[in-house]
């Protein structure tokens, strides 16, 4: 019998129909939409870069800490508080869902200092550099120190290839040449406008200490042949003087990690050469000291032999 009243009362002009209604047809949408169309590629650089705003649009502005592109979408993290989002594009549809913990430990950045619009070049030199162009996937994220770097990757699986964020590849560097050695500076030095050492350990790279501004404590930065500069604080001299590296000339270290196994006799073994500069023969440039199966030379900012003057 109740079941026969309702059914009345629909159909009774006198009922009031807003007592029943579906709030899934009356209700306006509270997703937020797209602009770029269902169709279109996020590897397109001016796409790529619409979509990473509509997405951080989508979020509130809230800090990004991860950006993820493929061919068929695009994920922005992003963290407030404790709270992590994934804020996701794909098929003109934006979505969203909580991250996992583990995706909130990078540094917040801003997508706009990213190339993104040159994805597409970016794409295509990681590409020759791993070899691969299957399924890539770039990111931007977080490596160490807060240096926040562009990444891609592909499935089966390659090496990475890593990018600055204005897009310029970050390349396996040979430490002989000028070069390599200029891009290996560049990578240690960072923005550093004063430094306690540069010195060069085979099987490591290149390495620059400096100072934090807590005794006892020197952050060095190691740029390996094959990946990006690398940061950690450890204990060191920090009352040691400080240099410019803009003394340093990429040049001059490069041809003398080429002559000095010539002149000790050692070639056969200039794969173990190591130098250190720094200020530690008080003169008052930096000094080189290199060294080679147990045997050093010496030379000033200029490759002139000194050792017998700071002996």
């Amino acid at each position: 019998m109740l079941v026969v009243l309702l059914s009345g009362c629909l159909l009774a002009a006198g009922c009031q129909p807003g007592t029943l209604e579906n709030p899934q047809t009356t209700r306006p949408s509270m997703s937020p939409s797209s602009t770029v169309s269902a169709s279109a590629s996020p590897f397109q650089g001016s796409a790529t870069r619409l979509i990473v705003n509509e997405l951080v649009e989508a979020a509130g502005g809230a800090p990004v800490t991860k950006v993820d592109v493929t061919s068929r979408q695009v994920n922005v993290t992003t963290r407030s508080r404790a709270t992590a989002q994934i804020w996701t594009w794909q098929a003109g549809r934006i979505t969203s869902s909580p991250a996992q913990s583990a995706q909130t430990v990078s540094r917040p950045f801003s997508p706009d200092d990213f190339a993104l619009d040159r994805i597409s070049q970016i794409l295509e030199t990681a590409g020759r550099a791993v070899g691969s162009r299957r399924n890539q996937e770039l990111q931007i994220l977080e490596y160490n120190q807060g240096v926040v770097l562009i990444s891609v990757s592909t499935r089966p699986e390659t090496a990475p290839a890593f990018f600055r964020p204005d897009g310029s590849f970050i390349a396996t560097v040979d430490f002989t040449t000028t070069q390599g050695m200029t891009e290996a500076l560049r990578d240690a030095v960072d923005t550093s406008t004063q430094v306690l050492s540069i010195s060069y350990q085979p099987g490591k790279g290149l390495i620059v200490d400096t100072r934090t501004g807590t005794d006892g404590i020197v952050l060095r930065r190691t740029r390996p042949a094959s990946l990006p500069a690398w940061a950690m604080e450890r204990r060191g001299d920090t009352g040691a003087s400080v240099f410019s590296p803009s003394d340093v000339s990429p040049a001059v270290l490069a041809g003398l990690m080429n002559q000095i196994p010539v002149t000790l006799n050692k070639t056969t073994d200039k794969s173990a050469l190591s130098f250190t500069i720094d200020m530690s023969d008080g003169r008052p440039q930096p000094t080189i000291h290199f060294n080679l199966d147990g045997q050093t030379i010496v030379t000033d900012m200029a490759g002139k032999d000194i050792t017998q003057q700071v002996r």
